[in-house]
């Protein structure tokens, strides 16, 4: 179990910084000023960069589930603690897989529509992931509150495990993401970046485990 948690941290922290690079190139083009209409009308004509993005992005969250399953097991001993990590992470899976498979063809061609007759607009503008104010970003946000809930759970089991810089990263992951979906309810800037703060912070997590698990896998 331990070699498949590490082959599975380092295909997720490949897929992590292509997710990095990607947005950055993707996401380059947008202002903070943009009303809903310019996210519409941004987002009918996605270039080969943002479509990259989300089909990876998508994979890569079918590949957080499998990794999150595959922890699961690892723990079997303590099992009535690591259920009630793993309880949520279908949770996150399925509203991660809408937010992000929906960009890739599908909300490009409402927005078409709507720019075209003119309706719709409002609803448009609301399933537009890049669009932080949306439904779909509201969706995002509390997947990965959600995603920290698991997250806590697993980085104290891996801290007992003496997985303990792996553990206390991905603990610290949680927490913030957890923090930066307050900010995002209450309309807090600052707290706001916890979610930005929680996925570099799942990111060295995914380091320390290829490095931490190496050690007895071998």
């Amino acid at each position: 179990m331990e070699k498949k948690l590490r082959v599975t941290a380092l295909i997720l922290l490949v897929m992590t910084l292509f997710w990095v690079i990607l947005t950055v190139i993707s996401m380059s083009g947008i202002d903070p000023l943009w009303k809903d209409a310019d996210f519409v009308k941004w987002v009918s004509d996605p270039d080969i960069f943002r479509t990259m993005n989300y089909v990876n992005v998508t994979l890569l969250t079918i590949g957080i589930v499998v990794f999150f399953s595959f922890l699961y097991n690892y723990f079997a001993e303590y099992k009535d603690h690591a259920i009630v990590g793993f309880v949520f992470i279908p949770i996150y899976g399925m509203i991660n897989l809408f937010c992000y498979s929906s960009q890739i063809s599908l909300v490009p061609e409402i927005a078409r529509s709507a720019i075209t007759s003119q309706d719709d607009m409002l609803f448009a503008a609301a399933i537009v992931h890049a669009n932080s104010h949306s439904m779909v970003g509201f969706l995002n946000g509390l997947a990965y509150a959600l995603l920290g809930i698991p997250s806590i759970v697993f980085g104290v089991l891996l801290y007992r495990r003496m997985k303990k810089i792996s553990g206390i990263i991905l603990l610290l992951s949680g927490i913030m993401c957890i923090v930066g979906f307050t900010g995002y309810l209450t309309d807090s800037k600052m707290l706001s970046l916890g979610i930005m703060i929680g996925g570099i912070l799942f990111l060295l997590s995914l380091i320390s485990m290829v490095f931490e698990f190496k050690k007895k896998a071998e």
